[in-house]
């Protein structure tokens, strides 16, 4: 998602003169560019900035030095980056959400110091049923 301090009818215009593939979300009041960018007092505008963000809910990876020029590219980087490798044993568990077959969601980080838990993976249930 984009953010700024602009208003939804500068969006609308922008978004659709740019046709991004993503929302942009209008943060007039400046209550998210306070919490996340920081604000230029002298422009009364968001600092460039861009944070990843997993389903967690987690910050994966933040860059403060966009290139406008090369965001796209550098944002791939960030990504692949900020992917946890393979898991091994005795690291910190990568947090996780997922729902159940009665769509109850779980996040790994609830049970933490509560109860142990086991995630067993099979390949796909094959059972046809």
């Amino acid at each position: 998602m984009g953010v700024s301090v602009d208003d939804e009818a500068s969006h609308k215009k922008f978004q659709e003169a740019e046709k991004f593939g993503f929302p942009l979300l209008a943060d007039t009041e400046f209550a998210v560019s306070k919490i996340y960018s920081g604000i230029m007092e002298k422009f009364q505008a968001s600092n460039r900035a861009t944070f990843v963000i997993d389903k967690a809910g987690y910050i994966r990876a933040i860059d403060r030095n966009v290139n406008t020029q090369t965001h796209g590219e550098d944002l791939v980087k960030l990504i692949k980056g900020s992917i946890p490798g393979p898991i091994q044993v005795g690291q910190p568990a990568p947090d996780l959400i997922a729902s159940d077959q009665d769509g109850k969601t779980y996040q790994l980080s609830s049970f933490k110091g509560k109860k142990n838990v086991v995630l067993a993976f099979y390949p796909k249930d094959f059972t046809g049923g």
